[in-house]
């Protein structure tokens, strides 16, 4: 069993078989799987069924209505109608105060408790004054509205409100009348386009699932396209139909990216995805005919659109700072590090070592990288296994399952799944023990630069330089690298144990 149990065993009584526990939201939920609190496959099955359980809890809370949610959403979807007119008409002083609204109004909307709107949430905000502001007007001009009228203005024929509204020629009233227009053939379109940016987006990433689920994408993979998708639908627009996505249109969500980089409010690599995410779903629609025209800002041959990338020397852990994490981490976590030093592997690669590529008798390992294991021009590497990681690898076995090191539940050390709402589901075992030996040292650099460091000590080398291609189980680029890529195994060999001197190990 693990250390740590997500559910709480509950011994039966008079009879009755125990199960387990989980209040959750307020809701107590129990799962009758397993004979004892020992019992690992009942605690498994016990663990699927709350998962699920759990996804079902998540989507009846959000669809259970609170005070003043109605409101919320209707003034929310309002300010979208303001949104995708302000875009169509290359608005962008009030695209740009559509967007501030409806991020403000959605962040109080993920609060359990909702406070009441204010007249600054509303649409009117953009044409009226605010009351405070005409109460203080009348005020200072010697008028109040809790005084009652002089009875010597009142006339014999008093005109109803929609009169006296209708000969209300003041500002105000035009410009309401002129986006309540807007509004209107927002909805007006809303209802009669299937091709929105809501539904295309959803129906581009329904085709990615599917390829999650056929194994050509990883689930890893497609979530930050989903997350960088959905940006662009909400700052597009829902309902905004993708014929209005013009070049002028991506130039401007380009300058909104530069923008967000320059306030360090994104990373330039993370604008850069984001721009990517953009480029390759415009292209898709055009592709499957959802817009006739590619726009030809997105020649692959134009510069405007890029992004650039933040350079920075790769940074790699010391000797001294390996050496110190092998020295204080426990038996298990030491032989992860040890791993990703002597044969370049991740924390899927470890998941995925599987007992064939093992070679116990003369102490290698055999096998692609598990990310590029299909690509037919990466080389199959054996890698040569220093005394110290041989001798944890053989200890900590799993003996009989498919993998040769599992968790403490039996199950893979990664895992990187779509759950049923479509959002990723991710476990790493090995980067939660990292992170528990990292706060132990005080060393704050990231696991993957284990990969790194090895690779860029050899590099560094004289007599090894130009092999860490292989090393890395990368594909041959350059002339230099398909040499090494069939290079002799003896000197790979001779490679892996110059570094294991490196860092103190035979």
């Amino acid at each position: 069993m693990p250390r740590k149990t997500e559910l709480t065993w509950q011994a039966g009584t008079g009879g009755r078989q125990g199960r387990w526990r989980k209040k959750y939201r307020g809701r107590v939920c129990y799962f009758a799987f397993g004979r004892s609190k020992s019992d690992l496959e009942g605690y498994k099955q016990a663990v699927i069924a709350w998962q699920q359980k759990k996804d079902e809890i998540d989507v009846e809370e959000a669809q259970r209505p609170r005070t003043h949610q109605d409101q919320y959403e209707q003034v929310i979807e309002r300010w979208t109608h303001i949104l995708q007119w302000s875009v169509e008409n290359d608005d962008q002083e009030h695209a740009d105060v559509a967007r501030r609204k409806i991020e403000q109004l959605k962040a109080r909307l993920s609060r359990d408790v909702l406070p009441p709107l204010g007249f600054s949430d509303g649409i009117e905000s953009l044409y009226e004054c605010p009351p405070e502001l005409l109460e203080r007007f009348l005020q200072k001009a010697g008028f109040s509205s809790e005084a009652p009228p002089d009875p010597r203005l009142a006339t014999t024929v008093t005109p109803s409100a929609n009169a006296l509204k209708s000969m209300d020629g003041s500002r105000s009233r035009l410009l309401g009348e002129v986006w309540a227009d807007r509004e209107e053939s927002q909805r007006r379109k809303a209802r009669n386009s299937k091709d929105t940016v809501e539904a295309l987006v959803d129906s581009f990433l329904t085709t990615k699932r599917e390829r999650v689920k056929a194994g050509s994408l990883s689930a890893g993979r497609y979530d930050p396209l989903r997350v960088h998708l959905h940006h662009l639908r909400d700052w597009l627009g829902p309902n905004l139909p993708v014929a209005s996505i013009s070049g002028k249109v991506i130039k401007d969500y380009h300058g909104e990216l530069l923008k967000c980089v320059a306030d360090e409010k994104l990373s330039s690599s993370y604008a850069h995805d984001r721009m990517n995410a953009l480029k390759g779903f415009v292209r898709w629609l055009w592709r499957t005919e959802a817009i006739e025209a590619l726009p030809r800002i997105l020649d692959t041959r134009n510069e405007d659109l890029r992004v650039t990338k933040k350079m920075s020397n790769p940074a790699v852990f010391t000797i001294p700072e390996v050496k110190k994490l092998l020295k204080s981490s426990t038996q298990r976590t030491k032989l992860y590090l040890l791993l990703m030093l002597n044969t370049g592997m991740g924390q899927k690669d470890l998941s995925d070592l599987r007992p064939s590529e093992v070679d116990w008798k003369s102490g290698t390992i055999t096998r692609k990288r598990s990310k590029t294991a299909k690509h037919d021009s990466v080389p199959v590497v054996t890698y040569i296994l220093w005394k110290e990681t041989l001798r944890l690898l053989r200890k900590e076995r799993a003996e009989g399952a498919s993998s040769v090191l599992v968790n403490d539940d039996g199950g893979p050390l990664k895992v990187e799944a779509l759950g049923s709402t479509g959002k990723l589901r991710k476990i790493d075992n090995v980067a939660s023990a990292f992170a528990r030996l990292r706060r132990k040292v005080g060393i704050q650099k990231p696991l993957k630069l284990f990969r790194k460091t090895s690779a860029t000590l050899l590099k560094s080398s004289k007599q090894f330089s130009g092999i860490e291609t292989l090393f890395l189980g990368h594909s041959p680029r350059s002339m230099g690298d398909r040499h090494y890529a069939q290079a002799p195994q003896s000197l790979l060999d001779a490679a892996l144990v110059w570094l294991g001197k490196q860092y103190g190990l035979k």
